[in-house]
């Protein structure tokens, strides 16, 4: 359930981030010692291998939820072992009822919202700022991601091996991790680790050290230690090449076209890698999700392609998720929705000490309509105090337009997870300068600044954020949706545990958006006055917000087509509500309402999802929306409908589908994935897209197939 927050002053804040500080666990890192094999264990989710009966055992986790710091009501046990190639770890997941073990997700990177699941998280170099998530589930579910400053980049995707299996004493997972796969420091004897564990018919949370509730198991300065470390860990000559080949197939114009490619990865040494991919394709990459656009403002689409995910942490800048965003990787390769191809590309990212750093530069295909394009980044951060960094970053080029572009900022980041004993503290500052030399127009030079800081107790959460930006700010490689205005969040949420029969948590939140011009006159507004949410034990959870917005057009706005609303002051009153069920039961279901005014009329809003998980084979969705608006400038309606399908074959071998319609377009688009993995790092894709008009009896205005295949191979 969504917990926001919002701006009290300081003082106010400090009895409440003591308040929450009873917990049993004591905060200090826990401590647990690997011991090396000489036989490797065979992973078939099992322990009956003698090496696992001699291995110590890692145990005695703590609650995180529901009861924070008692002692979990289903013990895990883990064992840790490690050879020269391999860390192996075998995660025994006691349950009293294991007929009831939740395990219908078996996709590799699939969701973990709907079973037990346990993740594992991994900082060689005790950083506590960046490291490795493996998350396992009892269907086979088998994911991975990179942590970069506590954020998971699920893009990553490592050779690992792993088994699971159920029985009557509940649940055992077997993992075995290459060295290979891991930047490590060999003369290192000690990492960090952390284990969560989640009972998902209870929503009981777990974890082996830092149990607190404002911190997530991707908050490495929460982690334990694991010491023992010593002798060869063999990370090979750290060279991975990743050949690809493409078939796509215009359905309607004769035979298909072969294309290939290549990725190449080379660590340079144990900290640094060097990335090169050459003829990049992205065939497998997923569809956008249709969104039908009511404001006067970019709407903002998350990046989806595994090349710029893969290391995207390192270039995050400020805190800033969405604008003012120095670097937004979409900018390459998608010009106005269309693709453009991507001649290659190059990317060295690592630490050398205490520094952070990334570079990437990327050569497009030469266009008719925008020449020859070089794009490129580069990042670096500092790690200063215990868990704080500055940072700087620079981009150059544009990749929209003919010109020069180049962006320079700075940035501070303040991070302290044991502030004042048990508050989680996060603030920062940033700044940046662009300067846009068009090749038809005077060249600019732009700025924007800012600041945020956020405070998390067991109890409170509290937010803030403000910028600045200068109406000549053209961040080309970034992302800006209101440039020459002010920004400003405030939100802060009380979290109440009354002692309620079912009752998990009672969120009662207040806060808000306004930006103003750079005379502070006020722009827009939305503030929520009040709302408040309830989550139960089980999932089901029920949420409602009393809203207010304001809206000043400065010119006339054409909401819709032929609905036009007059230069004015708007403003108006709504009411939002959300309720849910567990998303672990077979069938689930989740309603969005909004109704009130809008602008000089009223809008209505209505939403709804239904997830279907019969089995571990099965699972699908049916989402619609609908939107009313009745203006005196004009009516119009907004639907969109999407269904979801998966066939999960094995953890290797899954089918998904989606169909997408809206009224605004109205095309239906059908997107078919089927991807099988023989063995980690062989991956072979069949997509299929087709769209359909749906005005001129659903006939075909597009099919287009596609066969990838990819290979890794190591030294």
């Amino acid at each position: 359930m969504p917990r926001p927050c919002c701006s009290l002053p300081l003082a106010l804040l400090l009895p409440c981030a003591t308040a929450g500080a009873a917990w049993a666990q004591d905060t200090g890192p826990r401590r647990h010692t690997i011991q090396r094999t000489g036989v490797a264990p065979i992973i078939d989710g099992r322990l009956s291998d003698e090496v696992w009966q001699n291995a110590p055992v890692l145990g005695d986790f703590t609650q995180v939820d529901p009861d924070l710091g008692a002692p979990a009501t289903q013990p895990t046990e883990v064992r840790g072992l490690f050879d020269d190639e391999h860390l192996y770890l075998a995660i025994r997941c006691h349950d009293d009822e294991p007929g009831r073990i939740r395990a219908t997700e078996m996709k590799r990177d699939g969701s973990t919202g709907s079973d037990d699941f346990v993740s594992i998280a991994i900082d060689p170099y005790s950083s506590q700022r960046s490291g490795y998530l493996f998350t396992l589930g009892p269907a086979g579910l088998r994911g991975d991601a990179l942590i970069e400053g506590n954020s998971i980049r699920t893009a990553w995707d490592a050779i690992w091996y792993s088994a699971v299996t159920i029985d009557d004493e509940g649940w055992v997972a077997e993992v075995s991790i290459p060295f290979k796969s891991l930047s490590f420091d060999p003369n290192r004897t000690e990492w960090l680790l952390n284990i969560e564990r989640t009972v998902r018919r209870t929503n009981e949370v777990t974890r082996w050290s830092g149990a607190r509730r404002e911190l997530g198991v991707e908050d490495l300065g929460g982690a334990g230690i694991i010491d023992g470390f010593s002798g060869n860990m063999h990370q090979g000559y750290g060279l991975t090449i990743k050949p690809f080949g493409v078939l796509t197939s215009e359905l309607d114009d004769g035979w298909p076209d072969f294309d290939a490619g290549l990725d190449v990865f080379y660590r340079i040494t144990p900290e640094i890698t060097a990335a090169i991919t050459v003829n990049t394709d992205f065939a497998e990459a997923e569809v956008d999700q249709r969104r039908v656009n009511l404001s006067r403002f970019p709407l903002f689409f998350e990046e989806k392609r595994d090349f710029f995910l893969e290391e995207a942490g390192v270039f995050e800048f400020g805190g800033i998720r969405q604008s003012p965003r120095p670097f937004f990787s979409r900018r390459i390769g998608i010009v106005n929705g269309e693709e453009k191809g991507i001649l290659a590309g190059a990317r060295v990212t690592g630490r050398t000490g205490n520094v952070r750093f990334g570079v990437m530069n990327v050569q497009m295909e030469d266009d008719d309509d925008l020449g020859s394009k070089n794009l490129s980044v580069a990042r670096a951060i500092v790690d200063v105090l215990d868990e704080s960094y500055l940072g700087v970053i620079a981009t150059n080029g544009n990749p929209s337009a003919r010109g020069e572009n180049q962006l320079f900022g700075a940035d501070f980041g303040y991070v302290n997870t044991s502030f004042m004993g048990d508050a989680n503290l996060r603030a920062g500052v940033f700044a940046q300068a662009t300067r846009d030399d068009p090749d038809a127009g005077e060249e600019q030079y732009g700025y924007a600044v800012g600041g945020r800081a956020q405070i998390t107790t067991e109890d409170w959460s509290v937010f803030g954020f403000v910028s600045q930006v200068d109406e000549r700010y053209r961040p080309a490689l970034g992302f800006v949706s209101r440039p020459g205005e002010r920004e400003h969040i405030a939100r802060v949420t009380r979290t109440f545990r009354p002692e309620w029969e079912g009752v998990r948590a009672v969120d009662v939140s207040t806060g808000g958006e306004f930006f103003t011009d750079l005379k502070d006159t006020v722009n827009t507004l939305e503030v929520t006055l009040i709302g408040a949410a309830l989550e139960t034990d089980t999932g089901d959870f029920v949420a409602a917000d009393f809203m207010l917005e304001r809206d000043v057009l400065r010119e006339p706005f054409e909401i819709s087509d032929g609905v036009v609303l007059d230069e004015d002051s708007y403003h108006w009153l709504y009411v939002t509500l959300n309720a849910g069920t567990d998303s672990s039961q077979p069938l689930a279901g989740e309603l969005s309402l909004r109704f009130g005014e809008f602008y000089d009329g009223t809008r209505s809003d209505y939403s709804a999802i239904v997830s279907a998980r019969p089995n571990a084979m099965f699972q699908g969705s049916v989402e619609g929306v609908y939107q009313d608006i009745n203006l005196p400038e004009g009516d119009f309606e907004v639907e969109i409908l999407r269904a979801r399908g998966a066939i999960q074959f094995s953890p290797d071998l899954t089918f998904d589908t989606i169909v997408q319609w809206d009224s605004v377009s109205d095309i239906t688009g059908l997107n078919a994935r089927l991807r099988w993995e023989p063995r980690p790092g062989q991956e072979i894709y069949i997509v299929y897209n087709e769209s359909y008009d749906t005005d001129d009896n659903f006939s075909s205005t597009e099919r287009e197939a596609i066969l990838k295949f990819g290979a890794t191979i190591r030294f």
